[in-house]
């Protein structure tokens, strides 16, 4: 049997990109042929072939189609509609376009077709089997029968980080420190809660003794210059420049040094289909506090503090915690757990082999 991956894009060091790879290498290693399909090819860790090739080999009812859905791609919808083999689409969600509606029409106009997308495949399709990264994502498929609802958290590589090692220089720095020092990641976009933090940054400076600073790693995006500067404003109007610093996109070795040189993991994030930098938080035992939305609640499970949309307990809860190291080693050991019981790659891959066996053989 011949497996074929779909996606707009594959790109590396992303949590869809990483869960592609991971898929591939998995049906390679059970003894599958395996290709992807892409328009955007930026992971080089998979084989891919164009579109001539996908067509037939999705027109061979033997064969076995992927289809991770988390963009508007009509090119994808035209190969689903093609298809003769079985497939599963493979549901990331799609961020709601009012996040986007003041900042940008393209990507208010792509998460609206989008979201139409994932309504009109529940149609075109009500017989396919979804295989969601959480529970929450599963709640957008209101037309879809619930025995046809799959949960299988996303690959990761954090199990690989056991290999890496970490930037010493930033870890010391960190380390060294005489500030509280704190960290998001995340893309830098409407619905990741980047006011939110700079508003608890502030209130806690305000209310509390000790200095803090806040490092937000993650990816600028050109084509909403309009948030990228209403960020950069207030950090000015609240005279947090040198408080708040933007990293960008990192290395792993980098990466692993603000997880274990930073003293919380704050997200204040209000749209996530699963967050799996929670994951990578939890596994080096750096406590989270987090809103309490989307499904940043149930990937946290217990271990994390979990608050509503008052920023003051955020600021609060960093002061509480801080000054009592027992709430922070009941928190980071409860996330260590979570991580290991259910988000570990061997736990995730056992759950994708076994959807594999239910699905793929029957």
């Amino acid at each position: 049997m011949k497996v074929i991956i779909l996606h707009q894009t594959v790109a590396r060091h992303d949590a869809i990109g990483n869960d592609i790879e991971k898929m591939y290498e998995i049906m390679r290693e059970i003894g599958n042929e395996c290709y992807v399909f892409a328009n955007n090819c930026l992971n080089p860790n998979v084989n891919y072939i164009d579109k001539k090739n996908t067509e037939l080999l999705i027109k061979e009812k033997d064969n076995f189609l992927i289809y991770h859905h988390s963009v508007y791609w009509e090119e994808g919808e035209h190969l689903l509609d093609v298809a003769e083999c079985r497939f599963v689409i493979r549901y990331h969600n799609i961020t709601p376009e009012n996040f986007f509606r003041a900042y940008n029409e393209f990507h208010f106009q792509q998460c609206s077709l989008g979201r139409e997308q994932t309504k009109r495949f529940q149609k075109k399709y009500p017989n396919c089997m979804w295989l969601c990264d959480s529970e929450f994502n599963g709640q957008d498929l209101s037309e879809i029968n619930r025995n046809n609802i799959f949960i299988c958290p996303p690959f990761h590589k954090i199990d690989e980080w056991k290999n890496c090692t970490p930037d010493s220089a930033i870890l010391n720095e960190l380390i060294d420190s005489e500030n509280i020092n704190l960290l998001f990641v995340g893309r830098i976009a409407p619905n990741k809660g980047h006011i939110s933090l700079i508003e608890i940054l502030k209130i806690y400076l305000l209310n509390y003794k000790r200095n803090a600073k806040l490092r937000i790693i993650g990816k600028f995006d050109e084509q909403i210059k309009g948030y990228n500067e209403k960020l950069v404003n207030l950090i000015k109007y609240y005279g947090l420049e040198d408080n708040i610093e933007f990293i960008g996109e990192v290395t792993d070795s980098t990466l692993m040094s603000y997880y274990l040189g930073s003293d919380f993991f704050v997200c204040t994030s209000e749209h996530e289909g699963f967050c799996v930098p929670i994951l990578e938080a939890q596994n080096f035992y750096l406590p989270i506090l987090a809103f309490s939305v989307c499904a940043v609640t149930e990937t946290c499970g217990q271990g994390a503090v979990l608050l509503e949309d008052n920023l003051k307990e955020y600021a609060a809860a960093i002061h509480l915690m801080y000054e009592n190291s027992r709430f922070i080693n009941h928190y980071t050991k409860l996330g260590n757990d979570n991580y290991e019981a259910r988000f570990s790659y061997l736990k995730i891959k056992q759950i994708f082999l076994d959807f594999c066996g239910m699905f793929m053989k029957g």
